[in-house]
C-alpha cells in the first residue's frame, strides 16, 4: 500500500554546516516525486534520512500519520534503488530479488510467484539464473528494481539510479522505471541532479540549493515559471539580460531591455522603477532580420541539432546569449557571421529583482 509522507521542518547537521535546512516537503501516496539539485545540495542526505540510514537533527519525517524518526530503516518497509546496483555477485537474479523476500520468511510458492512478476515487470525474465558479472549495467539496474519492488514496499527510495549508464540507456531505463511505478501506484522519492530526467520522469519537482528548497511544482510549472534566477538557471538555459522597469500601472509594467526593446509584463503591482533581470530561454526569442527593430547581435556560431538550430549570437554590449531555431517554425536559416534582430517572447519570459531571488511576474493576471 502505498503512503503518503511529510516531512516537517526536517534539519541534518555536521558540526556547525546545514545539510538539510528546515526542509518542508508533503509528497502524495502514488506520486513519483523528484528532489533535484547539484552535488552538494542535499538531496542525498534528505533521501538518507527518510529511509533511516542518517539520523534527524531536527524536524519530523511521517509515513502517512505515523512518526518514522526513531524507526530503524530495516522496519520501515522500504524499497532502495543505489546508484551502484549494490547487488549480490555471488547470487544469480532470481535469489538477488528473492533475498528480501527470504528474508521476511515467505513461503516459497509465494517468493516463486512474486519474483516471477517482478522480473517480468521490468523485462529481464529470460535472465533468471544469470549471474550479475554477465549482464551490462542496464540490465544490472532492473535485477536492482525488480528486487526494490518485490517485497511490496510503502515507498520507493531512488538516489542516482541512472548515473551509471551510457545515455541511450538511461532514456530506456528511466522509461521503465516511470512505467513500472505508474503500474504499481507505489509512492517514489527520486533523486537526481539531471534536470532533463527530472522533467521526463516526474510528478512534481523540489530544486534544492545549499540544504533548503528552491521552488516545489509540476516539470512545467519549474520549467516555466521557475521562482528564481538559481532555478531558472539550474532548469534548463537562461539568458539573463538586463532590463528596467520604466513604468508599472496597477501591474501593468513597461520594461526596457538593454535600451534596445521595450517589453510589456504583468508585474506585481508593488513593483517600482529599478533596473530588474529578465530570463529568456533560448527557445523565447523570435529572430528576424537585422533590419528589424529589436535587439541586435551577430552569429558567432551555428549548431544543427536535428529538429532545430542553436545559435551562439554576441550582442552588441559583448553578451553572448543562446537562441534555438526550431526549423518546422521558420522560413529561413541563418548562418555564422550573419547579423539579426531577437524580440523576447512576453508571455513566456521572466522577470526577477537584481539579486535573482525574487520573480516579479504576477503570474494570476499574467494570462487574464
Amino acid at each position: 500500500m502505498s503512503r503518503d509522507v511529510h516531512i516537517v521542518d526536517a534539519v541534518k547537521t555536521y558540526g556547525d554546516f546545514n545539510a538539510v535546512d528546515h526542509v518542508d516537503i508533503d509528497i502524495q501516496a502514488g506520486e513519483l516525486f523528484t528532489l533535484l539539485g547539484p552535488s552538494g545540495c542535499g538531496k542525498t542526505t534528505l533521501l538518507r534520512m527518510i529511509a533511516g540510514f542518517n539520523s534527524i537533527e531536527g524536524g519530523t519525517i511521517s509515513f502517512g500519520e505515523n512518526v518514522i524518526n526513531n524507526i530503524p530503516a530495516h522496519k520501515r518497509n522500504i524499497g532502495m534503488v543505489f546508484q551502484n546496483y549494490a547487488i549480490f555477485p555471488h547470487m544469480s537474479v532470481y535469489d538477488n530479488v528473492a533475498y528480501g523476500l527470504k528474508a521476511r520468511k515467505l513461503k516459497k510458492a509465494e517468493i516463486e510467484e512474486r519474483v516471477t512478476e517482478a522480473l517480468a515487470m521490468v523485462q529481464i525474465e529470460n535472465l533468471r539464473d544469470r549471474q550479475p558479472a554477465n549482464m551490462s549495467g542496464g540490465q544490472q539496474q532492473r535485477v536492482a528494481l525488480a528486487r526494490a519492488i518485490v517485497i511490496h514496499p510503502d515507498i520507493l527510495l531512488m538516489d542516482e539510479p541512472l548515473s551509471n549508464l551510457d545515455a541511450k540507456l538511461r532514456v530506456q531505463m528511466r522509461t521503465t522505471i516511470k512505467k513500472v511505478q505508474k503500474k504499481l501506484g507505489i509512492t517514489t522519492i527520486y533523486v537526481t541532479h539531471d534536470q532533463e530526467e527530472a522533467l521526463a520522469i516526474s510528478d512534481r519537482i523540489a530544486v534544492m540549493k545549499s540544504g533548503r528548497i528552491q521552488q516545489i511544482g509540476k516539470p512545467k510549472e519549474i520549467y516555466t515559471r521557475p521562482s528564481n534566477e538559481f532555478v531558472a538557471n539550474f532548469i534548463g538555459i537562461s539568458n539573463i539580460l538586463q532590463g528596467e522597469i520604466k513604468e508599472n500601472n496597477e501591474g501593468n509594467a513597461r520594461i526596457s531591455l538593454m535600451n534596445d526593446v521595450n517589453i510589456h509584463m504583468k508585474l506585481k503591482e508593488k513593483e517600482e522603477e529599478k533596473p530588474v533581470k529578465v530570463s529568456v530561454r533560448p527557445e523565447e526569442f523570435r529572430m528576424d532580420d537585422s533590419t528589424k527593430p529589436g535587439i541586435h547581435g551577430k552569429i558567432i556560431l551555428k549548431t544543427f541539432l536535428g529538429d532545430y538550430i542553436s545559435y551562439e549570437i554576441e550582442l552588441t554590449n559583448g553578451q553572448s546569449v543562446e537562441v534555438n531555431q526550431y526549423l518546422k517554425e521558420t522560413a529561413r536559416e541563418y548562418d555564422a557571421g550573419d547579423t539579426v534582430s531577437l524580440n523576447p517572447m512576453e508571455n513566456k519570459i521572466n522577470i526577477y529583482d537584481l539579486s535573482g531571488e525574487e520573480a516579479l511576474v504576477d503570474e494570476k493576471k499574467q494570462y487574464s
